[in-house]
């Protein structure tokens, strides 16, 4: 049985990754910074903080993983406004001593780097839909950190021969993803409109942004796809190839729940240099490795409104 390790498996999208290897007759490792991680397809968790070199270096000795899928990541563009040293080093400093590993060892394990879409920068509409051969312009400190984690896989893959893959992600989203991202913001305040939990107003930021979505289930299924399949030093969009505008999936969201809102702007939410459209062009990941995405958008959205109903009404039933 081939062993996976996936750092940062207690976000939101490890647990999705952990299921997908496991079911495909993988032994799951899991890596977190935080305790108390419960996950029924890891068959071992251990805390770690990869920026610390040495508890990195024990990790891997211990796991001795085939393959390794890198989640762990201060994941918000917004944030990474805020916190833009923390967001640089947390988002490289993992990276570096994973590939620094392999090559001072000699240990052949696959390590799948799970990067952004964000890499690619301003584009325009005649540039779309995005191909891997687009050069990265990072506009932000969170882009600018993927832009160099997965520039330093691409050299460890060149000079040393270290078999690393990294993927340019897409938006993605289901349940379980933080309500500080745009799709299940709007699917928390929608159902709490339609439990009767706050008044008919949803606060958005800019609704005239388009994004390339893709079911986070989907998602987990390209990283098996590109671990097992995917060529060394290989760089691959994990997309949709389909642009959604976000006034249009809010829109959908309301008229799932059978609600009428108010629209207000919340001018927190909006984020400078935002690029208005972004969509990819999956066919190189499909090519290689035979991966698409296949679950509808209406299904990802019924999903997200059940998930935050069925939390919300476990939350007031816990307050009575």
């Amino acid at each position: 049985m081939k062993r996976v390790l996936v750092t940062g498996c207690g976000g939101f999208v490890g647990p999705y990754v952990a299921a997908s290897f496991a079911g495909k007759g993988y032994e799951v490792w899991g890596a977190d910074v935080k305790d108390g991680v419960e996950d029924p397809a890891i068959r071992r968790y251990i805390v770690c903080d990869l920026c610390d070199r040495a508890a990195a270096d024990s990790l891997l000795e211990t796991a001795s993983p085939d393959a390794v899928v890198h989640l762990a990541a201060q994941s918000s563009a917004g944030k990474s406004f805020a916190e833009p040293f923390a967001t640089i080093t947390r988002n490289i400093l993992p990276i570096l001593h994973m590939l620094e590993f392999a090559r001072t060892r000699g240990r052949a394990m696959r390590i799948l780097a799970v990067g952004s879409a964000d890499v690619y920068g301003p584009v325009g509409e005649s540039d779309l839909p995005l191909k891997e051969d687009r050069a990265p312009n990072p506009a932000n400190p969170y882009a600018l950190s993927k832009a160099i984690q997965e520039r330093c896989c691409v050299q460890y893959a060149s000079l040393y021969g270290t078999d690393v893959v990294v993927t340019r992600s897409f938006n993605h989203t289901g349940g379980g993803q933080r309500d500080t991202f745009v799709l299940p913001s709007f699917a928390r305040q929608v159902s709490e409109i339609r439990l009767g939990l706050k008044e008919p107003v949803v606060h958005v930021g800019d609704l005239d942004l388009k994004r390339d979505f893709t079911d986070v289930s989907d998602v987990a299924e390209a990283y098996a796809a590109i671990a097992e399949r995917g060529k060394k030093g290989g760089v691959y969009n994990v997309c949709s190839g389909t642009s959604y505008s976000l006034r249009g999936l809010l829109d959908r969201l309301c008229e799932m729940a059978k609600v009428v809102v108010e629209i207000r702007v919340a001018p927190e939410r909006m984020r400078p240099g935002d690029v208005r459209d972004l969509k990819g062009d999956p066919s190189k990941t499909e090519r290689d490795t035979g991966w698409r995405a296949r679950t509808a958008m209406t299904g990802t959205l019924e999903r997200l409104l059940d998930f935050w109903s069925r939390a919300l009404q476990e939350s007031k039933q816990q307050s009575v």
